[in-house]
């Protein structure tokens, strides 16, 4: 395994190995439903906790313990809470801690919410419990103001922008440098805060929660299926919402398209697609395949039934003209729609992820960036979010240091150009090792009773749709469908992009992983609010997979679907 240089000048991460504190109270009989029942000890005030002090052997992996910032009552839309900030000490000293929030209401349901980040993380969301939760209906009360506990962390390195806000964190990878800020990202920050925020519920109501749920998307969904691989017993429901629990192939597969996509050349050779170029595309998918739900309303339902081959859309002489694709646009498109293959094999045997559903109904209009310059190193926002984000790990992850281009990668070897192939496949094997939740035999979280929602939008072009589908295939050749029922939905939102889209879906998250977790109320007949502004508008959720067809009648209500499974 390399060795990657400290980085002193960065961010700090944290590395750990501890005792955890949470417990199941009886044993679980799998599949099933269990009491939840705590019992009470020493209690004590919200500002008690500011002179606290978590021992490094509360903790489940190593740290130097951790300290309370603040502990100050605030108020909710329905009540009191506990807000505490604090940090989790790092072992490396010149890697950042753990920044930590943990939200305790006065009127507690005995139960917990961990938050999951995104991107590259570096900061702490409003949503750790004071929001609502990734695909939340925002219409409901947060978590924290039903009753529950809540808590998340920016993952282990942070670093103070000017003039930009915190979020600018989730675009940077240089914490990658420093080993434990690097594992911590990767997942270890999840149980040393977990364990953490356990504790402090232990010290303020004199009990561990009786439940703890696990919410997240995107890179919070990575991170939700890695607490079900690493921690099954510490989580009773978890939801992970395009999930990129791939991480290396869709590493790899950013590369490849930015590499296609940034490839210069006259006559139409150039890969650029400027915004008029992909809403072309946009729209000629949609003039083909919209109505074949039985409703024009820029949704597919069903993409798998959409056929649209983009060499309709090719520029007569290949040249780059107006309202049409050149040569080398077309290559960048079937790029996005290829799926990503490796001569080699990663964490769990994985050596592939799926294409993007450009070709039926993804939108590409916002990820693009301005500038058909690749600027080096990428620049968020100037250059499109795969170049970002695949030069980021280019530079941090898979390197030594920042020298190394994205442009010189071969992402289906895992190599560099002029390089010894053995030079970098091995950084990019103990990355999948690190990142990845490939996992696929779920047994120790399903005798547990977890329940695992996966939930990903049709129309997404950052983490390809077909890779939440891909996944529950794993868990079902793994653990068999009989199995994998007892514990396991997908669903896939037609309209719904990378958290947003023509159709903005949002549903009682919580609810539905706390009753089918608490109550053994397994979901049915679930319905998402399209949460865009005036939509007014409700469809059905169907369990993969099952697609939404419109019947007619009101085309705003969810009664006018039924969940089918012709193609």
């Amino acid at each position: 395994m390399s060795v990657r240089p400290s980085r002193s000048q960065h961010w700090p991460l944290v590395k750990i190995s501890l005792i955890a504190l949470m417990c199941t109270s009886g044993l679980a009989l799998p599949g099933a439903a269990q009491s939840a029942r705590v019992d009470r000890g020493t209690t004590h005030n919200c500002s008690d906790l500011k002179s606290q002090k978590i021992a490094s052997a509360q903790v489940g992996l190593p740290t130097r313990g951790a300290v309370i910032q603040s502990a100050r009552l605030a108020k909710g839309a329905a009540g009191g809470y506990c807000r505490i900030l604090g940090s989790i000490i790092s072992v490396d000293a010149i890697a950042d801690p753990i920044r930590f929030e943990v939200n305790l209401p006065e009127t507690w349901n005995e139960k917990a919410v961990q938050f999951g980040g995104g991107g590259f993380n570096g900061y702490l969301r409003q949503s750790d419990g004071r929001r609502a939760t990734v695909l939340g209906d925002k219409k409901q009360l947060s978590p924290l103001d039903r009753g529950y506990a809540t808590f998340g962390s920016d993952s282990g390195h942070h670093h103070h922008y000017l003039f930009l806000p915190d979020i600018a964190n989730a675009t940077s990878a240089r914490f990658g440098l420093n080993e434990e800020e690097r594992k911590n990202f990767a997942s270890d920050a999840l149980k040393k805060t977990h364990d953490v925020a356990v504790a402090l519920m232990q010290s303020r109501y004199g009990s561990r929660p009786a439940r703890v749920y696990f919410i997240g998307g995107s890179t919070g969904g990575r991170e939700a299926m890695k607490v079900v691989d690493r921690w099954p017993n510490d989580y009773d429901g978890v939801l992970a919402a395009y999930a990129a629990w791939n991480q290396i192939e869709v590493d790899l597969q950013f590369i490849r398209i930015t590499q296609a996509m940034y490839t210069k050349g006259k006559n139409g050779q150039s890969g650029w697609l400027p915004p008029a170029k992909t809403k072309l595309l946009r729209l000629a998918v949609m003039n083909v395949c919209d109505a074949l739900d039985g409703l024009k309303d820029s949704i597919i339902s069903n993409p798998a039934g959409c056929h649209f081959n983009p060499a309709a859309l090719r520029c007569k002489d290949g040249k780059d003209r107006k309202g049409c694709l050149s040569d080398g646009q077309e290559r960048t498109v079937l790029a996005f729609a290829a799926p990503q293959i490796t001569t080699f094999s990663v964490e769990n045997g994985m050596n592939n992820e799926p294409g993007y559903n450009v070709l039926c109904g993804a939108d590409l209009v916002g990820n693009m960036g301005w500038f058909r310059h690749p600027f080096r190193p990428a620049i968020p926002f100037f250059n499109s979010i795969y170049y970002v984000f695949g030069d980021g790990v280019v530079r941090s992850f898979l390197s030594s240091g920042p020298q190394q281009s994205l442009f010189n990668i071969e992402p289906n070897r895992g190599s560099v150009v002029g390089h010894d192939p053995m030079e970098y496949l091995p950084r990019v094997r103990e990355q999948s090792m690190e990142d990845d939740a490939s996992l696929a035999d779920l047994s120790p979280f399903q005798q547990h009773g977890g329940k695992l929602l996966l939930v990903h939008g049709v129309a997404d072009a950052t983490i390809p749709t077909n890779a939440s589908v891909l996944l529950y295939q794993r868990i079902v050749s793994a653990m068999g469908q009989e199995r994998a029922d007892t514990f396991l939905r997908l669903y896939l939102i037609p309209g719904l992009g990378h958290g947003q889209g023509v159709f903005n879906a949002g549903f009682d998250t919580v609810g539905v992983l706390d009753r089918w977790a608490d109550e053994g109320v397994a979901p049915a007949n679930l319905i998402a609010i399209d949460q865009n502004k005036s939509a007014n508008r409700t469809r059905p959720m169907c369990v993969w997979p099952a697609w939404p067809q419109y019947t007619g009648a009101d085309a705003s209500s969810a009664s006018s679907y039924i969940c089918v499974q012709t193609q």
